[in-house]
């Protein structure tokens, strides 16, 4: 969970990100309810579904959360000065339209609030509240908020630093399990269960895990969704998820060959991935540009590698900023980043390799630690 501490500061730090700040700010997207108020709702609760919920931030630092009686557990862990929770739904009588009503929830506390300086994020908050705004105010201004609130999610807090690690030790331990455990004649599905199971057990609670879960020429093309493929002995097996903990999230990889040893190309590959990490990672420290870090590891693998050199992550994914060759990203202190240079040989396989990073004004603090292994038999 995110600190009362961390949501406070990331509100003061957006209003001082306006020249001519808002009366009034409407926040809607499910990122945003958890980065300034810690309001998570889990897609594990039968609640949740086609749940909502707002904020309401005043110039003053005032801050109002507005959902409805279904998610009043989740209210009552968010760092705010107000909440309100009526009810849609209780069992007795038959329920209305469950987002109708959190509009006119929020409208009705917007009554009370003085001010014609709307700031809102245009594509979360519903346009039945912006509507009812500019018919009842006249001289309404409207500021769209959503870019100034990504540039604030690039430089993470240590509250937001604390929650990805809980994500990252999960997927470690899902990591450690699959390279330790993956044996010919699982299929992908067996591997994806296997991988859910392990990092459950690290984050004592339900999670989602999701990403690429490939083997054999299936690893070829890059990626995709576990299947019942079969996987056989010898088979490259790329796994590269992310396990999301309280909306935050790790991506990071490994690729292994099952139950045997790699053969010399498929070694020779995974020792130029290793090499093009080493060598990006001298790129990583504020102030280098996205296209730096890109060439960093493109340079290294040559026309194989086809993708992208890695992005960042958070409450995102991918999310700025991104490694590519026409990234107009700088890196700043406090991006959290994944570096994941790949090779895909038709006949040979295809493998990624991938770790996560924070970075500092000279440097980086590396975040994961799980095996960056190809062969299971050492």
């Amino acid at each position: 969970m995110l600190t009362a501490d961390g949501c406070r500061a990331r509100r003061k730090r957006l209003w001082e990100s306006f020249t001519d700040p808002p009366d009034w700010i409407l926040i809607g997207d499910p990122a945003h309810l958890i980065y300034f108020a810690n309001f998570a709702m889990s897609p594990f609760f039968f609640g949740s579904t086609d749940g909502g919920a707002m904020l309401i931030l005043g110039a003053d630092g005032s801050s109002t959360l507005v959902t409805d009686n279904l998610l009043e557990e989740f209210a009552a862990q968010a760092h705010v000065d107000e909440v309100f929770t009526p009810v849609w739904y209780r069992c007795v009588e038959s329920a209305g339209h469950r987002q109708s009503m959190l509009v006119e929830s929020v409208l009705d506390r917007i009554g009370n609030l003085a001010g014609t300086h709307v700031g809102f994020e245009p594509a979360s908050v519903p346009a039945g509240v912006i509507e009812r705004l500019r018919e009842q105010q006249s001289g309404l201004k409207l500021t769209a908020v959503d870019s100034a609130i990504l540039a604030l999610r690039r430089s993470k807090d240590r509250d937001e630093l604390d929650v990805l690690g809980r994500s990252m030790r999960a997927g470690e331990a899902a990591h450690a399990a699959a390279l330790r455990e993956t044996v010919p004649g699982m299929t992908e599905l067996d591997v994806y269960r296997l991988v859910q199971q392990a990092a459950m057990r690290e984050a004592a609670e339900p999670v989602i895990v999701y990403g690429d879960f490939v083997s054999g020429p299936r690893s070829e093309a890059i990626g995709g969704s576990p299947t019942h493929r079969v996987i056989e002995k010898s088979d490259l097996v790329l796994l590269d998820f992310s396990v999301v903990v309280h909306g935050y999230r790790g991506d990071f990889t490994n690729t292994f060959v099952c139950g045997a040893a790699p053969t010399a190309e498929q070694t020779e590959l995974y020792e130029q991935c290793i090499d093009a990490i080493d060598h990006a990672e001298k790129q990583l420290r504020a102030g280098r540009t996205g296209r730096d870090v890109h060439q960093a590891v493109a340079g290294r693998l040559g026309p194989t590698f086809t993708t992208h050199s890695g992005h960042g992550i958070g409450l995102g994914h991918p999310e700025p900023p991104f490694f590519v060759p026409e990234s107009s990203d700088t890196l700043v202190a406090g991006d959290v980043v994944a570096l994941e240079p790949g090779q895909y040989v038709a006949g040979v396989g295809g493998m990624r390799y991938e770790r996560n990073y924070c970075i500092t004004d000279d440097g980086y603090a590396l975040l994961t630690h799980h095996a960056l292994q190809i062969d299971p038999t050492k």
